[in-house]
């Protein structure tokens, strides 16, 4: 493209880096990405920067990338390193190289949109642009996954690379032939008013509805991402609380049958405990601790090693000498859980409080997250302890009657069991989870406790609920980072950016070839109208001037004579006219041919011409004859001295197609009002006088009654070869 720069001169340079950098922090303040913007001028203003300044804009797109990146960056995080300043670096060399190779691809095809493109230049520009643009986004997002310790996922890094694609894109094509209407040179009003209306105010239309549109959307996505998570986080909610419904309803209703049961033995445990553990899958184990006296340890040990297990064998000393013990006798499912099997649970104090708790309230009671007894991994667990109470006289079922303990059904859990299931982890997806108990957040049951950071300085999203169950109480934080929302946005963006692309593409489209259209049919009218106006006044030239010497023709030159004589009437003046004839010249047309004539009435036609002041009209009126009208009141003496000239100045031999010819005049004069009272008078007695001239072998000849003749040397006609 040759454009060139309006007259303000080279101050447009400044301003075209003020445009670049202004409008990238404008734009991305719409943006949650500041780097990653759907819509980017700055991509336009950089090409037409190239395309009016050539390589000498460079350094102005390299200084504006790196101001902007390292400024937001500033802005944002309050420091700027060493590493944030070269990541700056790559993004703006990667701009500098996207707008360079776009305008010497531009430059090689010969496509200028603003010089009546045609709808395949304009279609050539918008692929060159779609192509080109994808340099940056590569580079850009490149170098912040890098700074970045690759920590963003391959989705979201293509993500971003599409969208940064996308935002350079629209601007090439939206921005760069504006800012090129704005400051190629303008010759006139006509111009400028013709680009505004077919391009800067459609583009600038363009623009705007692309900005109110993505902001539409953002802001819709921005909703949608929090209804959803919101709708998660409940579900989430929901799904836990029935779950823990659920187990301790199972340890209730199995404590309810082991009351009711005169006997337990492993068999009929297995029976309890097997619906239980094949429906709840968050149950890890399900136990039956007996409730025995110190003094009665020996004796149960034997009936456990008879019946139970013949290793089984009592762990776990008792806290205070009247303490109980409270013996895991059965458990289920048995392989796994072998190494629990005589533990005595009230030997632990914390778990001794939880047993307390229950009995006293008649309630399931869970401990702190613990580590279990027959796990050898490091991972979080809890019990919950169900009391069994059976009646203390066996089937007095009285309101009087009395009860007493007998044991514990114990649910024995692990935290990740629970929370790592199906329908939970189909509603997490994307969210973090952080769970912890007793209302303090460093009592960690589960999770990321760094998400409470976040949660604290309100970045990103969360949803903070709390679960009672079984005494207990766990606060759950779903939490989805800033950087994750982003890319949920993001991708939800991502459809209607894709259209976005079509849209714009078909519009500027449209715009560009219209354009071109329209100026194409503006030149030809106006060729076509300077094609007229040449014709019109060919035209003129031929009705008013001998198309053969140039001279006014008859009508030009009775029109002066009428003009001429109207000028003497108002101001009582006169004037004269002198009717000329070539002597000999039907001789050299019969010799020579017409076209000799022609060549010879057309160097006498110079030669009268260049003897005479511009306000004497001197005409041919055909043939060899020629006119001359003399305004302003001339004498004889004047007339004598212009015919001289016109005598002398064919003294000289002419030379035509290898002949010297001589010719010579004759001229008849008449003078108004004297000669003739009007214009016909007027010529007719010049006419007449002519003829008495070459009647009498005079070269000139004044009209009078007698005739009188002023003798002058007349050279006869020679041909000479």
């Amino acid at each position: 493209m040759n454009v060139q720069l309006n007259p303000v001169g080279r101050a447009t340079y400044p301003v075209f880096l003020l445009f670049y950098i202004g409008l990238a922090f404008f734009f991305s303040s719409f943006s949650p990405q500041a780097q990653i913007v759907s819509l980017w001028p700055s991509a336009g203003v950089a090409l037409a920067g190239c395309l009016i300044f050539g390589k000498r804009f460079l350094p102005a797109i390299f200084v504006g990338s790196l101001l902007f990146n390292s400024g937001n960056y500033l802005w944002h995080h309050g420091e700027l390193g060493l590493p944030v300043v070269l990541t700056s670096g790559v993004i703006a060399l990667g701009s500098v190289v996207q707008a360079w190779i776009n305008y010497r691809v531009l430059q090689l095809r010969r496509i200028n949109i603003l010089d009546a493109p045609s709808y395949s230049h304009v279609a050539g520009f918008i692929g060159i642009a779609f192509l080109c643009c994808l340099i940056s986004a590569v580079v850009g997002n490149s170098a912040l996954n890098f700074a970045q310790s690759g920590d963003i996922a391959l989705q979201q890094h293509w993500n971003n690379v599409l969208i940064w694609w996308i935002g350079d894109f629209l601007g090439v094509i939206l921005v760069t032939p504006l800012m090129l209407a704005m400051f190629i040179y303008q010759p006139d009003k006509a111009t400028w008013f013709r680009l505004l209306k077919s391009l800067s105010i459609p583009l600038f239309t363009l623009i705007t509805a692309f900005q109110v549109a993505q902001q539409y959307i953002e802001d819709s996505v921005v909703a949608k991402t929090k209804n959803d998570f919101e709708l998660k986080s409940e579900a989430v909610e929901n799904i836990l609380q029935q779950h823990m419904s659920s187990y301790l309803d199972a340890l209730d209703s199995l404590g309810r049958r082991l009351a009711q049961a005169e006997e337990i033995n492993p068999q009929v445990f297995s029976d309890y405990t097997r619906a239980s553990l094949t429906h709840l899958p968050g149950f890890t184990a399900i136990s039956w601790n007996n409730l025995i006296g110190q003094g009665e340890s020996a004796e149960f040990e034997q009936h456990a090693q008879a019946e139970v297990d013949p290793a089984f064998k009592i762990r776990g000393q008792p806290l205070l000498p009247t303490d109980p013990l409270v013996v895991v006798e059965y458990i289920q499912p048995l392989q796994e859980n072998r190494p629990a099997l005589g533990f005595n649970v009230f030997s632990n104090e914390a778990r001794k409080q939880s047993m307390l708790l229950s009995k006293a309230t008649r309630k399931d009671t869970a401990t702190d997250i613990i580590q279990l007894v027959q796990s050898d991994k490091d991972e979080p667990g809890f019990l919950i302890f169900s009391p069994v109470f059976k009646q203390v006289v066996a089937g007095d079922s009285s309101l009087g009657g009395l009860e007493s303990l007998r044991g514990f059904v114990v649910g024995v859990f692990l935290v990740a069991e629970i929370l790592n299931n199906s329908q939970i982890d189909e509603r997490l997806d994307y969210i973090n989870l952080y769970v912890y108990e007793n209302d303090n957040p460093t009592d960690k049951v589960f999770g990321n406790a760094d998400i409470m950071t976040d949660t604290a300085a309100g970045e990103g999203l969360s949803h903070l609920f709390e679960i009672e169950f079984a005494n207990h109480k766990w606060t759950f934080n779903l939490h989805v980072s800033a950087e994750e929302v982003t890319a949920l946005q993001v991708g939800d963006s991502l459809n209607f950016l894709i259209a976005e692309v079509l849209f714009g593409s078909l519009a500027v489209l449209i715009v560009l070839s219209a354009f071109g259209y329209h100026e194409r049919l503006s030149r030809l009218v106006s060729l076509r109208t300077d094609e007229l106006k040449q014709a019109n006044a060919e035209m003129r030239r031929l009705a008013f001037y001998d198309s053969l010497t140039g001279l006014p023709n008859r009508r030009l030159f009775i029109d002066r004579v009428e003009h001429t004589i109207a000028l003497c009437r108002r101001n009582n003046g006169s004037a004269g006219l002198l009717y000329m004839d070539l002597n000999g010249f039907k001789a050299v047309n019969d010799t020579l041919g017409h076209d000799v004539g022609d060549q010879l009435l057309m160097e006498i036609s110079r030669r009268f011409s260049s003897v005479l002041r511009d306000s004497d009209t001197l005409a041919r009126l055909g043939g060899d004859e020629f006119t001359l009208i003399l305004p302003g009141s001339p004498g004889v003496a004047d007339v004598s001295v212009i015919a001289n000239k016109l005598t002398a100045c064919l003294k000289e031999p002419i030379k035509l197609s290898g002949t010297e010819l001589r010719v010579s005049n004759s001229i008849g004069v008449a003078f108004y009002p004297k000669d003739g009272a009007n214009r016909v008078d007027l010529i007719a007695a010049a006419d007449s006088a002519m003829y008495a001239a070459k009647k009498n072998g005079s070269t000139l000849c004044f009209y009078a009654a007698e005739l009188s003749t002023e003798k002058a040397i007349t050279e006869p006609v020679a041909l000479a070869r």
